[in-house]
């Protein structure tokens, strides 16, 4: 097979796994539901075995959490909620099944449970490059996802009309989840890195968080989404905008701290860095965060002038000591299955300027990048 059709196979793939949500936030989550219940099922699977082996849950533990969190889905949150009954609907499950799933990250990386059990952040290097470190001027933001492999198969693109002065968006979404990384059609490109810390709260979860920040027409209101209310889970979320705007919102339940490009360029993995990190953080950075961190930083500043192929190029590099960007799966020990082992399940990279979304499935230095239609209205 030539490398043009190879590209046809792998965008034909993509598309294979993209749906349009439109309507009532209840039809936006059954159609969800009822057309990937079985990736649905797979996320169930995958986040079931996580919770029991990393925090010592069972899954009622988890539905019993997810209730506390029910009463916070009011007022312009409250959409989410129908949009969670909706896909359990589709899928056969239950809301508290749903909600459980949706509020992953509080679960395993802040201290609802038992918080000397806290997983570690280890999932994903993002990056943003703006003028004048770019080419053409290029506004080029993306990452790694870097998770148990089986959530590779329940990974799909959800494409959300504008509505209700909302933007489109284009989501990246693990099946069951409301909200994600992304970009919309307001030229704003949302990425993640989760981080840890002992401390507990309720309030809107993340990946709602994620959902709503993505629903914003501008910078400014993405980013009141991003601080506001009572924030439970630790993590560090990157907006930039087809301007060149670029913050990265540090959450934890003490609040919000915005960190910004130096010298056009910007990096995070899985610890905090900010001025503060010395009193928000509750662990040493493992050497797996700091190598990637270091990693992703020397090659943003490694030449002038960026380009959206040297960023795809960054995301399958294998260079530096130790663990390298792109993440291969390491033999996992008994009682985990081989699909529990941690590895690069994709990466992206946007040029918010150019309009443009380059995604490939899979570890980037095996797979091909390829464009998927970005949302506009």
């Amino acid at each position: 097979m030539n490398a043009s059709n190879f590209l046809n196979v792998v965008l034909a793939l993509a598309l294979l796994l993209t749906i349009t949500l439109s309507g009532a936030p209840f039809e936006k989550g059954l159609a969800h539901g009822r057309a990937f219940a079985d990736k649905v099922a797979r996320s169930l699977d995958t986040y079931a075995h996580l919770f029991r082996r990393r925090r010592e849950l069972s899954w009622d533990d988890a539905r019993a959490i997810a209730r506390r969190f029910a009463p916070v889905f009011t007022g312009d949150a409250a959409p989410l909620a129908d949009e969670m009954r909706g896909i359990a609907e589709g899928a056969g499950r239950t809301f508290e099944d749903i909600l459980a799933l949706n509020l992953r990250t509080e679960i395993l990386y802040s201290a609802h449970g038992d918080p000397a059990a806290c997983a570690r952040g280890g999932e994903c290097t993002a990056f943003a490059a703006v003028p004048p470190a770019t080419a053409g001027g290029a506004v080029l933001a993306g990452q790694t996802w870097d998770y148990a492999i089986a959530q590779r198969e329940a990974t799909f693109f959800a494409r959300v009309p504008a509505e209700g002065g909302a933007p489109a968006m284009l989501l990246v979404l693990e099946a069951g989840m409301v909200g994600g990384k992304g970009v919309n059609g307001a030229g704003l490109c949302l990425t993640l890195n989760a981080l840890s810390c002992p401390r507990a709260a309720v309030g809107l979860p993340l990946h709602a968080r994620m959902r709503r920040i993505l629903e914003a027409p501008t910078m400014d209101e993405a980013l009141r989404r991003g601080r506001a209310g009572g924030i439970p889970a630790p993590a560090a979320l990157t907006i930039t905008a087809a301007d060149g705007r670029c913050v990265c919102l540090e959450l934890d339940p003490a609040g919000a701290e915005e960190l910004r490009p130096q010298g056009g360029v910007f990096a995070h993995t899985n610890h905090f860095i900010g001025p503060s990190a010395a009193a928000r953080r509750s662990y040493e950075p493992s050497g797996s965060t700091l190598q990637r961190l270091l990693r992703m930083e020397a090659l943003l500043r490694s030449k002038p002038g960026l380009s959206p192929a040297d960023a795809e190029g960054f995301l399958a590099d294998h260079g530096g000591e130790g663990w390298t960007i792109c993440v291969h799966p390491r033999p996992v020990a008994p009682p985990d299955p081989p699909s529990a082992a941690s590895a690069t399940n994709y990466g992206f990279v946007a040029d918010l300027a150019a309009r443009r979304f380059r995604f490939a499935m899979g570890n980037p230095c095996e797979g091909a990048f390829v464009d998927l239609p970005w949302p506009h209205g």
